[in-house]
């Protein structure tokens, strides 16, 4: 089958120009159904040179996303469970590493207890590998740059220094997200990062940070689980997921990770070129993102536009004051609102924590009647904000917390637990205790994060 008809008939608008020769790159697609192991086992058919690498591999690191525990949040067993059958079926012997390092605020055994990631993986003959345990390297990201980040030791050595023998697979779960756009293959290495690394630049240069990753290390192949897409992500609170929830049933894969996100944007509903970070990897020559030069192996269903807007549901008695600018979404103002959103109503509602005040003063740019008659206790949250208006806000109010960073999540939500009176373990399914064992076992592997109180 031509190229262009190709294209056309998966709803991929455009053709080649005639006479001139261009790079090009296949994503294959495949519906799921009731036989997760079928389309998955498929998928790899398309791709002969990624079955004779993982037939020369030892062990096989997949990275999942799984930040949070509530369904079509992180990764789909079933699909981590597809993907192992058909990884064994290239040899039985293969060490498979299921990994993660959790959003801030939280630790990756904990999630993964919470969502059952740690018994799927078990049943698999697979072992969870806590990133947010492991000893650090440091690197720099891209050529040039002076910038130096932690990067986990073990990957480093597999996947970096001897990547002959070990076989990268990257598994998001596909998400509108309303900081990054889109979670998919590119953002999902964003947990190969440590917590303090990960905040610095998350804010306006979000999206340039998720393609320098991908300068310094790229996977072997990118295998999206799109079975449900959630609207507002990252994560939305629980009791409004199944609202937010567009039925896809599909899992979509390649090995130029550009274009399976070029795609994964597509199923989204947007041109890849509106999302950021896809539109940079592609200018900065990473990848694919041009759709008449993606060839898909199966098809997309009709568009639909899946929004990233995040939607808050937050009691009048909680207030922002922004500045005029500088309050990005990226950073600060997204951190927040999703803070908010998860520690109001995880194990509460807007109407419960209605009457308990808290005012967030961010961004810069104040007009002076904005600080006036605040309703204490005062967040002042982000760097532009602290440098502007902290003493300020200090003079004229007793109850003041001062975050001046940029991009960390735990401490606002250290802030908002204690003045909002909200128990940390009220928002885990996981019970007291067994939250207690997992951070003591945790510290002992070398965890240098604590569960927030």
């Amino acid at each position: 089958m031509e190229m262009g008809t190709v294209l056309q008939r998966c709803g991929l608008k455009g053709s080649p120009r005639e006479g001139v020769v261009m790079n090009t790159t296949r994503v294959a697609v495949r519906r799921v159904g009731s036989d997760p192991v079928k389309a998955v086992r498929e998928i790899f058919d398309c791709f002969e040179e990624i079955k004779s690498r993982l037939r020369e591999c030892s062990s096989v690191f997949i990275k999942i996303n799984g930040v949070w525990h509530h369904k079509h949040l992180f990764t789909s067993p079933e699909i981590i469970g597809a993907a192992v059958r058909v990884i064994r079926e290239s040899g039985p012997d293969k060490k498979i590493f299921i990994m993660e390092n959790c959003s801030q605020g939280n630790f990756t055994r904990h999630c993964y207890a919470a969502a059952g990631i740690d018994k799927d993986a078990k049943k698999m003959g697979a072992k969870c590998l806590y990133l947010d345990e492991e000893k650090p390297v440091m690197v720099t990201l891209r050529e040039g740059s002076d910038e130096r980040y932690e990067f986990p030791g073990i990957l480093y050595r597999h996947l970096v220094e001897d990547r002959r023998n070990a076989f990268y697979l990257n598994m998001p779960v596909l998400k509108a997200h309303c900081q990054a756009q889109m979670t998919a293959g590119l953002k999902n290495q964003m947990g190969l990062l440590y917590d303090e690394d990960r905040a610095r630049h998350h804010n306006r240069d979000l999206h340039q940070k998720i393609v320098d990753i991908y300068h310094f290390i790229k996977p072997d192949f990118t295998l999206v689980d799109a079975l449900k897409v959630v609207a507002g992500g990252p994560m939305p609170a629980g009791r409004y997921v199944d609202g937010l929830l567009y039925d896809k049933d599909l899992v979509f894969g390649g090995t130029d990770t550009v274009a399976v996100d070029a795609v994964a944007a597509r199923v989204l509903g947007h041109d890849a070129e509106k999302i950021k970070h896809v539109k940079l990897a592609a200018e900065q020559g990473l990848g694919i993102a041009d759709p008449d030069r993606i060839t898909l192996d199966g098809e997309l269903p009709p568009q639909e536009k899946i929004s990233w807007e995040f939607q808050s549901h937050l009691p009048e008695s909680i207030n922002f004051v922004i500045g005029k600018e500088g309050a990005c979404f990226e950073g600060c103002m997204g951190h927040a609102v999703q803070v908010l959103e998860l520690v109001v109503n995880e194990s509460h509602t807007p109407e419960e924590l209605e009457g308990r005040p808290l005012t967030i003063v961010t961004g810069k740019g104040f007009e002076q009647e904005q600080l006036a008659g605040l309703e204490e206790p005062v967040m002042v949250l982000g760097k532009c904000a602290c440098e502007e208006v902290l003493p300020q806000v200090r003079d004229s109010y007793k109850v003041v917390d001062e975050l001046n960073t940029c991009g960390h999540c735990d401490n606002i939500l250290n802030i908002a637990l204690r003045r909002l009176k909200v128990s940390t373990f009220a928002m885990s399914p996981v019970s007291v205790p067994k939250v207690a064992f997992l951070l003591v076992l945790g510290k002992m592997k070398g965890l240098r994060y604590t569960f927030p109180r």
